[in-house]
């Protein structure tokens, strides 16, 4: 019985990140957050057995990185004991004398740094990988093989940060052309919150996703695959970060007669989440509220001094009087039958718009801050 060859799949590390929202204390806690969760991952991936490691493109946010934190990514590699491939992305492409060449590789590290098509081959696990690197800040298409891979006994693995969304300036790949292509896993890179390993063709194709958060806009633990090739036949399972993360809650705070009965709602949904220290918390207030009923910004904020971010969004909606504004001869009246056609229209878009034009008029014309 043969045994089961594991693999890990990362990136989209993006290490230096800038992490601008922050303060310059935080931002810098943060980046060395980003080397620590990689640091687990790997002790992690050593931990389960993982034979080979294929690194996906944007290990780094940028082709001038701090060169302590290139010093601390080769060294975390080099501990592994493993074969490293990498495949350089857009965010931290190769040129010649740039940082990728700043330091000799660890003798078990593997770098593409052309963009055609090459291969590094691993007899002893049975496994070529193909890929290519990004010299530029973007590419037209991947340089994929002109024929299919022939099968001849190795496990044909392609390395590449691509785009597998539809047209884009970031070596977009269709599924037709890697169907074609005829490897047996595509290890992708460049997607931070992609869709579930499907298969193309004889392909098995997985996005590795991102591994630590870096906004708002990728909310939630991040991670990487496990790759396992138990007698030719690939499987993917997902492998967890443990990173600060970034959250995004609604709490519906309908009803609320003022801005101090919203203070309480969230001093109790902040204790009810119980976010660790590193944790970036936006909330989105929500519900229909008294129109008198105007949170003050600077209270609420002040409540989320324990977190490394603390955001706060209104989109609350007053509690309307219909039958004083349509007759009230004021710019509240004015202002709501001006919108009413829309309120009223047949798209649901349409009328989600002016609703939330009405919030926000509303909440000018009251002299409320917006959150």
């Amino acid at each position: 019985m043969s045994e089961v060859l594991r693999i890990l799949h990362a990136g989209d590390l993006h290490l230096d990140s800038a992490f601008s929202a922050f303060l310059p204390h935080a931002a810098a806690r943060r980046r060395a957050c980003q080397c620590e969760a990689f640091e687990a991952l790997l002790e992690e991936a050593r931990a389960l057995g993982v034979s080979l490691v294929l690194l996906a493109g944007d290990c780094f946010d940028t082709v001038m990185p701090n060169p302590d934190t290139v010093r601390r990514f080769f060294a975390a590699l080099e501990k592994t004991g493993v074969p490293v491939v990498i495949a350089p992305g857009n965010h931290d492409f190769y040129t010649k004398g740039g940082f990728w060449d700043s330091i000799p590789l660890p003798p078990n590290v593997y770098l593409f740094n052309e963009a055609q098509l090459g291969y590094f081959s691993f007899p002893a696990l049975g496994v070529a990988v193909y890929g290519y690197a990004f010299t530029a800040e973007s590419m037209a298409a991947p340089p994929l093989p002109r024929e299919a891979v022939a099968p001849d006994g190795m496990t044909h693995i392609l390395l590449a940060h691509s785009d597998m969304t539809g047209a884009s300036a970031y070596a977009p790949l269709s599924a037709g052309a890697l169907a074609a292509a005829g490897f047996d896993y595509a290890a992708l890179g460049h997607i931070h919150k992609p869709m579930p390993p499907c298969r193309y063709g004889r392909t098995l194709a997985a996005y590795s996703g991102f591994l630590a958060g870096r906004g708002f806009d990728e909310p939630g633990a991040g991670g990487a695959q496990l790759v396992s090739i138990d007698a030719g036949r690939v499987s993917v399972a997902p492998l967890k970060s443990n990173a600060p993360v970034f959250l995004v809650h609604e709490l519906d705070v309908g009803g609320a007669e003022n801005g101090e009965a919203v203070r309480a709602r969230v001093a109790q949904e902040i204790a009810t989440l119980s976010p660790t220290p590193d944790t970036a918390l936006r909330l989105c207030l929500v519900g229909q509220v008294a129109s008198a009923c105007i949170p003050d910004k600077a209270s609420l904020l002040r409540l989320g001094e324990g977190l490394a971010l603390f955001e706060v969004k209104d989109q609350t909606v007053p509690l309307l009087d219909t039958a004083f504004l349509q007759k009230d001869q004021g710019l509240f009246g004015a202002f709501y039958r001006a919108l009413l056609p829309r309120l009223q229209g047949e798209s649901e878009a349409e009328r989600a718009l002016a609703a939330e034009a009405l919030r926000l008029g509303f909440a000018a014309l009251s002299g409320r801050e917006l959150l």
